[in-house]
């Protein structure tokens, strides 16, 4: 095995009418599934990791950190 090295994105939906809070939106697995192989199959090499972030803000931000 090598071991593999590139970048993660992250996906998180949120919901929000005043930016001061946010709660996160669903996606189905299903439709994760998708994101993450064609991501992953435009950038070969570039991107190894999807993460899907379900925090609400409060406690998270809205921007990922």
């Amino acid at each position: 095995d090598v071991r593999a090295y590139g970048e993660t994105v992250v996906v998180r939906a949120v919901a929000s009418l005043d930016g001061m809070s946010a709660r996160y939106s669903p996606i189905p697995h299903p439709v994760l599934t998708k994101i993450s192989t064609r991501i992953t199959n435009a950038v070969k090499g570039s991107v190894n990791r999807i993460v899907y972030d379900i925090t609400n803000k409060p406690p998270g931000t809205i921007e990922w950190e």
